[in-house]
């Protein structure tokens, strides 16, 4: 099994473009899993892989489905 690697939140938003009140809210939503930074557990961190497999027009519309075009 390959070791997480975990960044800081506000990193991960940075990676998405989106701000961090935004990631913060995905967070809640569960879209993420969250770990704490053990030397700070105060840092909140999430797996960079899991940020890197989001796309950020379906993360921040989920409902939307990609439309199919006629043939």
């Amino acid at each position: 099994m390959d070791e997480l690697k975990l960044i800081p939140l506000n990193e991960a938003a940075k990676l998405l473009g989106i701000s961090k009140m935004t990631i913060a809210r995905l967070v809640r939503e569960g879209k993420f899993s969250i770990y704490e930074n053990p030397l700070d557990r105060r840092q909140k961190l999430v797996d960079e892989q899991e940020v890197a497999n989001i796309s950020r027009p379906r993360l921040l519309r989920p409902e939307a489905a990609p439309s199919k075009m006629a043939a």
